[in-house]
This record gives structure tokens, C-alpha cells and sequence, in this order.
């Protein structure tokens, strides 16, 4: 038996990942999302994420998801759940509290059916934090927040002073 047969410590567990950002995403937090999901996918669990639309680092909608408001599709053998959420064209205090009050809405209104063995959060979004630990304390299962950047960079974008 092989050292990658022998430990296995995901095999068989149901985990959800709750990230605004997401693939096809290139930058920013997206692809670390991205990473994260797959490896534990590979590694045999059973992922599923939880993600907004795609919008970043452009700040519009992309093209693919201009007309979608819910989506199901696999990404590298993830289930990747897809929500609409308000996408600001430019950015201030006011519409980043708005992008963040969308992302929280859609994704507890709608979040992935199933019952997840545990709930793995990737911030900086307040929302993608809040979300997870909801769903995480409805099923009482561990919750996990991995922290990026604390929103630092997000409140530079929307021009509030001190971000960075």
C-alpha cells in the first residue's frame, strides 16, 4: 500500500467551501478558493462551493453569467453553487456594504442542499464569513474560517480611509 492510499484524511467527507470569488477568477482570492476546493476534491472528499458569480478583478458580471441567477455546474470535481449578487462598477464605502449585504442574502436564502460533514469559509468577505458559519451551526458540523486580508485591500478599493 502507498503512503497516498494510506492517509487519506478527507476520503469520504462532504465539505463546503464558501468564497465570493471562485474559477474562472485569475486573481485575488478566487484561485486560492479554487486550489483549495480541488486538493481536498483529489484528495477524496466530497467538495462543494458556495461562490458568487464571476465579476473579479474587473468589477463587472462576466459574460457567461450576464443572464444567470443560479447555477450548478463541476469545476475540477468540485460542485461549484453559484448565487447572483450585486457587482458595483466602481466602488465606494456605500456600494461595498451593498455588494456585501447581496452576497449574505443569496447565500443564505439559497444555500447548496445536503448536510456538509464541515464548512470552510475563505475571507476577506465579511458575507462568505457570516454564511458559512451559519450553515456550519444549522448542521452542527466544524466551521473553519480561513482569513485572507481581513478586507484591507476591499476597503482601499471603495476608498475608505486606513484600507490597505
Amino acid at each position: 500500500m502507498s503512503d497516498g492510499e494510506r492517509h487519506r484524511p478527507f476520503e469520504d467527507r462532504r465539505l463546503l467551501v464558501v468564497s465570493t470569488n471562485y474559477a474562472p477568477e485569475v486573481t485575488g482570492i478566487g484561485p486560492y478558493a479554487t486550489q483549495l476546493a480541488e486538493h481536498w476534491a483529489q484528495s477524496g472528499a466530497r467538495v462543494r462551493a458556495l461562490t458568487g458569480m464571476p465579476h473579479y478583478p474587473s468589477w463587472q458580471l462576466d459574460e457567461a453569467y450576464r443572464s444567470v441567477w443560479r447555477t450548478v455546474e463541476v469545476r475540477g470535481g468540485v460542485g461549484v453553487h453559484r448565487r447572483r449578487h450585486y457587482v458595483p462598477s466602481r466602488q465606494s464605502a456605500l456600494r461595498r456594504a451593498a455588494f456585501e449585504a447581496s452576497v449574505l442574502a443569496t447565500g443564505l436564502l439559497a444555500p447548496p442542499p445536503g448536510r456538509p460533514d464541515a464548512v470552510v469559509s475563505q475571507m476577506p468577505s465579511l458575507a462568505g464569513g457570516v454564511i458559512g458559519a451559519r450553515i456550519a451551526r444549522r448542521h452542527r458540523v466544524p466551521y473553519i474560517p480561513v482569513v485572507q486580508d481581513l478586507m484591507g485591500a476591499a476597503a482601499a478599493q471603495s476608498g475608505i480611509r486606513g484600507g490597505g
